[in-house]
């Protein structure tokens, strides 16, 4: 199940209040879906749906035990707590290549690792400042 951001939001708050014991381990990816707005205007607003619902279930199968939030639009948050970095790197690795095929759902990507956990607000700062890297570069190279 893909949550929407009102849940995510409420995990970032359980977590930096304490509420909700810090991982010991967190790797954040941002994934934003390229060519939404492209699929809205063309084809319509079901097709764009149907983009989406696409988009979380790759990203379900890609993380598999992960937490996925809709965070809007065509924003994805995957939130792994306590997994290895060379897991979330091969998942990452994957989306990454498989985005690169003009047929398969194509995703921006950025990801970020701690191995002591940290804050999480600084984890998906720096998840996002990665993303709009990899989506400027989607843009420059189409």
């Amino acid at each position: 199940m893909v949550l929407n951001r009102n849940a995510m939001n409420n995990k970032i708050l359980r977590l930096v209040t304490g509420r909700e014991r810090a991982p010991e381990k967190l790797g954040i990816v941002f994934a934003d879906l390229n060519g939404l707005k492209a699929i809205n205007d063309s084809e319509g607003h079901n097709a764009g749906d149907c983009l989406l619902k696409e988009a979380a279930f790759i990203l379900k199968s890609v993380f598999e035990g992960c937490e996925i939030y809709r965070a809007g639009g065509d924003e994805f948050v995957v939130v792994a707590t306590n997994k290895p970095k060379e897991e979330l790197e091969k998942s990452v690795e994957k989306l990454r290549k498989d985005s690169a095929n003009p047929e398969n759902v194509s995703f921006a990507l950025g990801f970020y690792f701690n191995e002591n956990g940290g804050d999480i607000r600084i984890a998906m700062h720096e998840a996002d400042v990665l993303m709009y890297e990899d989506k400027k570069l989607h843009y420059e190279h189409r």
